[in-house]
């Protein structure tokens, strides 16, 4: 089925009957009328009434001329142009919300595989750590709408690899790796150790001391009654409180991530924080401050080993899914620009949400805890940081220079 088709048979009847007129009035060329259909699937996410239906064709037949159609792409390009240009308003966005219901399933053949982080591209264009990756559960109970992972795995179902421990402690790993990320495929901690999932990375963790594996969550659940080793770090992808309730749904609050990043503090780990994605949406600046200010009341740069700063990126394919699913939301209510084979915001919007949220931190977190931009552009780390590296691999270095001083320092404290 043709794209064109498969977004069509998305779009309610009301929206079918004023496409089907609009492309009988006027002359479209095949990529147009895509466009079209994309931009009109847009707007159903958004809650906007849909252009096609609303339009004024008086204002098009008047002319003589025969670039109706040309004349109805720039009427809505510009209309699109303006609501994306500007700061997303959720003031008056209240999205219905679709469990994603999930059974689990345990899948005892299933083989670990150490992946490469899936940011890299050609000629480094953004900057990678490279982060190596370990799927110990695929697809996510969470429903948040800008999800990429929904997009990999079946709809239904969570896969929690069974034998964990004995599958991890024979996994073989090269001598280069020293960073693994376990919540790329999954969050890391919202099943608890009800696989065993836990109970097996503490057991590698043990076994490969020179290796930092990181847990990733949104979660609340309280996982931290019983010890875990020094190079289990464990990290929280925070948001502003707009986007939590508006996009990010079923996931904990901002105050519940922070509670438990308490107890993770609290009960002997490293702490850290991926403040991604961040959404450029009216009244951003007051809640990502906000965001810095908990942060910064709450943990000491002793307590943290990084904090990372992001925003939205998609795949030509992630776009696809979000739109064929119709799922409400605006979260792609944003200039899509192209950005290293991907779309993301304009570098400049970039630049203004990031200085901002790295500025608002106090100077004892800014020089104690590790910054960086994840799957960003070089030019926007001196612009923001004020700092850059020459290649993926001097960032590399450092990220596992200061990881390995707080680790080191965490033993020490433990002695």
């Amino acid at each position: 089925m043709k794209a064109a088709d498969e977004i069509f048979n998305t779009l309610p009847d009301t929206v079918k009957d004023a496409i089907r007129d609009l492309f009988s009035r006027y002359h479209f060329t095949e990529s147009q009328k895509l466009e079209i259909l994309k931009e009109e699937a847009d707007l159903r996410q958004w809650k906007e009434p849909s252009f096609a239906g609303s339009f004024d064709h008086g204002t098009l037949e008047s002319h003589q001329d025969g670039r109706t159609g040309d004349r109805y792409m720039e009427a809505l390009r510009k209309y699109m142009h303006d609501l994306r240009a500007d700061a997303t308003d959720y003031s008056s966005f209240f999205p219905s919300i679709h469990p994603r219901p999930k059974s689990r399933v345990t899948e005892p053949d299933k083989q670990l595989v150490l992946s490469r982080c899936p940011c890299p591209v050609d000629g480094e264009k953004t900057r990678c750590c490279k982060l190596r990756t370990l799927d110990v559960i695929e697809q996510c109970a969470f429903s948040c709408s800008y999800c990429s992972v929904q997009a990999f795995y079946a709809e239904n179902e969570i896969h929690a690899i069974s034998n964990i421990k004995e599958k991890l402690l024979a996994l073989e790993v090269e001598d280069d790796v020293w960073h693994i990320g376990t919540g790329q495929a999954s969050d890391s901690i919202l099943l608890g150790d009800d696989h065993g999932t836990l109970s097996g990375l503490a057991s590698f963790a043990e076994k490969h001391p020179d290796i930092i594996i990181e847990l990733k969550s949104k979660s609340a659940r309280n996982v931290f009654s019983r010890e875990y080793p020094a190079n289990m770090f464990f990290s929280w992808s925070l948001n502003a409180p707009t986007i939590i309730e508006k996009e990010e749904h079923l996931t904990a609050s901002l105050e519940g991530r922070l509670e438990n990043a308490m107890r993770c503090r609290n009960n002997g780990n490293l702490v850290g924080f991926h403040i991604h994605p961040m959404v450029y949406f009216r009244g951003w600046e007051e809640e990502y401050g906000a965001v810095a200010d908990k942060i910064s009341s709450a943990f000491a740069s002793d307590d943290l080993f990084a904090i990372s700063i992001g925003t939205l990126t998609f795949t030509k394919s992630v776009l696809k899914n979000l739109r064929l699913c119709g799922e409400e939301s605006r979260i792609l209510e944003m200039e899509l620009t192209p950005a290293a084979g991907k779309f993301s915001y304009p570098l400049d919007i970039k630049r203004k949400m990031f200085s901002h949220v790295y500025s608002s931190f106090p100077e004892s977190i800014r020089e104690g805890v590790f910054f960086y931009l994840c799957m960003e552009d070089p030019s926007l780390w001196p612009a923001v940081l004020g700092r850059e590296y020459g290649c993926d691999r001097d960032f590399e270095l450092d990220m596992k220079e200061n990881y390995m001083q707080k680790r080191d320092i965490l033993i020490n404290k433990r002695r």
